[in-house]
């Protein structure tokens, strides 16, 4: 079945999306306290992200799609510091939603693309994504539409390094994304093992806010009201030295292996 309208203007609504210049490197966290974070992280955090920060803690088989896994540390390098605090302190969907008080950076959410695709054409194209980790076929059709609506996030071989992920092409290794969050990296089976397909339905189709408002998946909830900044910050700084920083050479020898 063709595409609704032209790819020419599949690609003009996607960079339509108002997105923040280029944000400072990446933040040291060393305002936080380590021995604090470590603290508020096994008696908040560690439900959702799991003690060893796998994202398998009590809760993670209630939480549609699966809580954000911190030895990640390809992923998790790409995130800023900034970022991750905003996320912890208001939620996510605030942050999406650009709510934040005297933010620096606009986050730059996911956009919809049900006025132009298919149902059907999203499931092929779910299908296509899903080759980038497992392998298999990738048809002709679904490489049109992911070169012109979804490469300039998730780069042409689906690695999360397109031109709105960074501005220098080709991405070095470990960039900070220039856009918050980081786009998918595709070509990860454990950031892909997150998301099942009925998220990556819902998020295609409508978004990434009306996928959380609408569809009610979940999303980090704000912790503002119970954490200090402080406490958040050590939070921030705890997961960093702990399991991003600790797993990085490990990430990189994995994504030497693709």
């Amino acid at each position: 079945m063709p595409v609704k309208q032209p790819l020419l203007l599949l690609a003009a609504t996607f960079v339509c999306v108002l997105f923040a210049k280029p944000t400072i490197a990446q933040m040291s966290a060393k305002r936080g306290d380590l021995t604090t974070g470590k603290n508020v992280y096994n008696e908040i955090c560690f439900a959702c992200h799991g003690v060893k920060g796998d994202g398998k803690g009590p809760s993670w088989f209630n939480t549609k799609p699966s809580p954000q896994v911190f030895i990640n540390s390809v992923y998790m390098s790409r995130l800023t510091d900034e970022y991750m605090f905003n996320v912890v302190k208001y939620g996510k969907l605030a942050v999406l939603n650009r709510q934040i008080p005297n933010k620096k950076i606009d986050s730059l959410a996911m956009p919809a693309f049900g006025a132009v695709l298919e149902d059907n054409q999203i499931r092929e194209l779910i299908k296509f994504e899903r080759a980038f980790s497992k392998g298999g076929p990738q048809s002709a059709e679904m490489r049109e539409i992911f070169e012109a609506a979804c490469m300039v996030c998730h780069g042409k071989r689906g690695q999360g390094d397109g031109e709105r992920a960074s501005a220098i092409q080709p991405a070095p290794k470990y960039f900070v994304s220039d856009a918050q969050p980081s786009p998918m990296n595709l070509t990860d089976p454990q950031l892909m093992a997150r998301f099942n397909d009925d998220f990556l339905f819902s998020l295609i189709k409508k978004g990434k806010i009306a996928a959380v408002m609408e569809d009610k998946f979940d999303t980090m909830q704000p912790f503002g009201q119970v954490l200090s900044d402080k406490e958040i910050w050590s939070v921030i700084r705890y997961v960093r030295e702990t399991f991003v920083n600790s797993n990085k050479e490990k990430g990189y020898a994995a994504e030497k292996r693709k």
